[in-house]
């Protein structure tokens, strides 16, 4: 006998016969016990492979004695055995003996356990007979694959005693007690204590066939698992299905689309209201990315339809006990834990075509995925009611897949950029080159696109970029430099003072190694500018008492800036971006005029990217000195055919009309605009042909790009949009340090992190800093703060960069007092 493997499949299939059917008396059992031992021992992280044992081997021992086999387990923790007709044999007798013999050994288990542990929990059952006809089917993927089915109207009947009441009775259908002689055709377990078989019972257990390929039946990599099972985080999905006339097919397609997304296909089983099939992300193989494959895959099962007249899934997350569980007569490979039974309870109950998850699943896939909140429900062994969630579509990040579109529409302005760079290629100054556009127009976007560009080619020089972020908060002395000067060093805000002053010693070393010795003014000046490159990152304060004032200190500070990239471009050419220039404080734009004035006979460039002044307010310009050159490229709103191109790919032909329009006429030439409009579109799911105008009518989105933002921040998920606040509140970069102690749920911010990244909200710096990816999202979302609800976080921003930062806080100085001056 085969424990992994019933003989009767065994023996079908090395005869070559593929299916067939057979009477027989079908038992059930419904064993929630062994999720509860499952749960148990996952908490305790501590498998122990006999655990079962003691519980099922004598379950098993009667159904062999009795001369039937276990033909499957069940996701609630229970199996089904067959007890095949013979002739001259009332098996429903048998059936109904080892029955009685299961009844009383769990009687006994759980009497056991209730002494050998105070407080034990009461470990009720249900046992199912059934008699009828039973099909059977094996189907062969390929030489090394195969699954196996037991299927029919007597094994349905069994599966319904699983959703009745664990009452530790037996019950008994009408056709098995049609079958039992008419003395001990009794429905009352009372009347049916004792078994009336005369004499040892008939035993009609098979050995292995000899030959009998059962690897092929077993999931691959389910070898390769430890022994006694082991612990892993799976994402089950759980399919509800019609009945079929003959489920081979079926079979077939499963296991061609569950391949394709590496699921583990642990193969189909009855339910009383037709099939259900089971499909583990994480075990026995593990993937990276498997919680989005299984989402993925839930999608394509329900686009693919199968052929079935109702199909709908069940998806739940968690940490399972995985492995080959059962006893000595009878194992299968399983993962076990209450998430898989509650992933097969919610494909039950959920609609047809539909695709329900629970809370931990929704989590975990919210940042790649598109959901709809359905409803609370209650499911059998859980006390408490269960939030249920619908998986809609995959997410379409929109910025992201415009952004790997190209230039598009910006060829002019690139070859103006390009050219207006190429003398740093010559030993040149570039001088100021002036980018300016709206918001959203596409500035920076222009600007990463040459400097892309500039790596993809073959004959690259070496090319020194340095980003000066302006922002429109922190407003201090030189804020753009202090920052290019940190992305320079490779230092940020996370670590220490000391490490801080370690990194500046090190890059400024490595710098004078590099400048030739004859260098002696270039190398001069570097000595000179340590100290105040030093105050200008914070690592020394300013003595109040020393000569000189808080202006001539600045000026020490562009003094060292200078220096130092006169050395750096007396190397290599380099590209100083000055981004977001309407927001530079008046020193910045004094330590621009200085750089290049001292590097007007090297290759540098100063690219300012700005927005043209606005109603009342004077453009970005900067007194240069005589004989340094300037340009200005201005970047126009892009033609309707422009953004319309940029769109279509998301479709695949033709926009819907009113998109088209909306695009057309409401995004004015802006592309971030008109991205938001087709993101805003797409998740809101009412999309299809360009001859959908009564649903696509319905949609109109706000009018002016900040309210659009708005709008589509208002749709996350409330716990996610408080952490894009409470972030926005810290400003275009932030530290997720100090914003797990400004939201409530700390242990919820990794996956808001996921998520915003996903979402191109925000994008990584370093291991705990972040950057919103536009101004426009972080204003858009710091806007919808009303005032007083502003200033309280602006008060717990100040009290978390305190504790965050301790004693060290002489680099969160600015921000600290511009967050107090806020929370007044």
């Amino acid at each position: 006998m085969n424990p992994l493997v019933p003989d009767f499949i065994l023996e079908q299939d090395a005869e070559g016969q593929y299916a067939g059917a057979l009477d027989a008396a079908v038992l059930h059992v419904s064993l929630p016990a062994v999720v509860e031992l499952a749960e148990q021992t996952v908490a305790r992280q501590s498998v122990d492979p006999d655990a079962l044992r003691p519980l099922f081997d004598p379950l098993f021992e009667a159904v062999h004695q009795s001369g039937g086999f276990v033909a499957a387990f069940s996701p609630a923790g229970g199996f089904t055995a067959l007890f095949p007709d013979r002739p001259g044999r009332n098996v429903t007798r048998h059936a109904r003996s080892a029955a009685l013999a299961m009844r009383r050994s769990l009687l006994e288990f759980a009497a056991r356990r209730a002494l050998g542990a105070v407080g034990a929990q009461q470990m009720p059952f249900r046992i199912g007979l059934a008699w009828g006809t039973v099909h059977w089917t094996i189907v062969r993927i390929a030489q090394d694959r195969a699954y196996y089915l037991l299927y029919g109207p007597a094994i349905e009947a069994c599966q319904a005693s699983e959703r009745g009441a664990d009452d530790s009775e037996l019950h008994l259908d009408r056709s098995f007690r049609e079958r039992l002689p008419a003395a001990s055709a009794r429905e009352s377990v009372a009347d049916l204590d004792e078994p009336d078989l005369a004499g040892p019972l008939s035993l009609t257990v098979t050995s292995t066939p000899a030959g009998a390929d059962v690897a092929a039946f077993l999931p691959p990599g389910a070898g390769d698992l430890a022994p006694e099972g082991e612990i892993r985080e799976v994402t089950t999905v759980s399919l509800s299905l019609d009945r079929i006339a003959s489920p081979t097919e079926l079979i077939q397609q499963l296991h061609e689309i569950a391949a394709m997304y590496g699921a583990t296909f642990a193969g189909m089983n009855v339910t009383d209201r037709g099939f259900g099939a089971m499909f583990y992300f994480g075990a026995p193989v593990a993937h990276e990315s498997d919680h989005d494959r299984a989402l993925d895959f839930a999608l394509e099962l329900k686009s693919n339809g199968l052929g079935v007249p109702r199909i709908a899934v069940g998806i739940t997350r968690a940490r399972c006990l995985v492995g080959f569980f059962g006893g000595e007569g009878r194992r299968e490979f399983a993962c076990l834990g209450r998430s898989v039974h509650l992933a097969a309870q919610i494909a039950r109950k959920a609609a047809p075509s539909s695709i329900w998850a629970d809370e931990r699943a929704f989590l975990a896939g919210e940042a790649s995925h598109q959901w709809s909140t359905e409803n609370i429900f209650r499911f059998d062994g859980f006390d408490l009611p269960i939030l249920v969630y619908s998986l809609e579509r995959r997410r379409i990040a929109v910025q992201e897949e415009f952004y790997d579109l190209g230039p598009i529409g910006r060829e002019s302005e690139l070859e103006r950029l390009t050219r207006a760079l190429e003398p740093l290629f010559e030993g040149r100054s570039a001088g100021v080159v002036y980018i300016v556009g709206e918001a959203g127009i596409g500035k920076s976007y222009l600007v990463h696109s040459y400097r892309h560009q500039r790596a993809q080619l073959m004959d690259m020089r070496p090319l020194l970029w340095m980003e000066a972020r302006c922002d429109q908060t922190l407003k201090s002395p030189l804020y753009a430099f202090e920052f290019a000067l940190k992305e320079y060093l490779g230092i940020s805000s996370e670590i220490g003072q000391s490490a801080k002053q370690a990194g500046l010693d090190l890059a400024l070393q490595l710098l004078l190694e590099r400048l030739p010795k004859g260098w002696s003014e270039v190398r001069d000046g570097i000595e000179r500018s340590r100290g105040a490159l030093a105050r200008l990152l914070k690592l020394r304060k300013d003595d109040p008492a020393a000569p000189g004032g808080e202006a001539e200190r600045r000026g020490d500070a562009v003094a060292a800036l200078a220096a130092l990239l006169v050395a750096e471009s007396s190397l290599q050419p380099v590209v100083v971006h000055l981004d977001d220039a309407q927001w530079a404080d008046p020193t910045s734009l004094e330590a621009v005029r200085a750089i290049t004035a001292a590097c007007r006979d090297l290759p540098l460039a100063v690219i300012c990217s700005a927005r043209p002044g606005a109603s009342g307010e004077a453009e970005v310009h900067i007194p240069l000195e005589p004989g340094i050159a300037s340009q200005r490229i201005d970047v126009p709103p892009l033609p309707p055919e422009r953004l319309l191109s940029l769109a279509e790919p998301f479709f695949g032909g033709p926009l819907p009309t009113m998109l088209e329009s909306l695009i057309g006429q409401t995004a004015a030439g802006n592309p971030f605009f008109a991205q938001e409009i087709l993101a805003y579109w797409l998740e809101d799911g009412r999309y299809g042909s360009a001859h959908d105008t009564a649903r696509s009518s319905r949609f109109m989105p706000p009018r002016t790009m900040n309210s659009l933002l708005v709008a589509r921040l208002e749709r996350l998920e409330p716990r996610t949009k408080q952490t894009v606040i409470a972030a926005a509140v810290l400003g275009r970069e932030f530290d997720t340090r100090v914003l797990a102690r400004m939201i409530p749920d700390a242990s919820a911010l990794v996956d808001h992190l996921r998520f915003g990244e996903a979402q191109r909200i925000w994008s990584r710096m370093g291991e705990h800093r972040f950057e919103f990816c536009t101004v426009l999202i972080r204003d858009a979302a710091y806007g919808m703060l009303p005032k007083l609800l502003a200033e309280r976080q602006h008060r717990l921003a100040a009290e978390a960069i305190e504790a965050v930062y301790g004693e060290d806080l002489e680099d969160q100085r600015a921000a600290l007092e511009s967050h107090r001056k806020l929370a007044s």
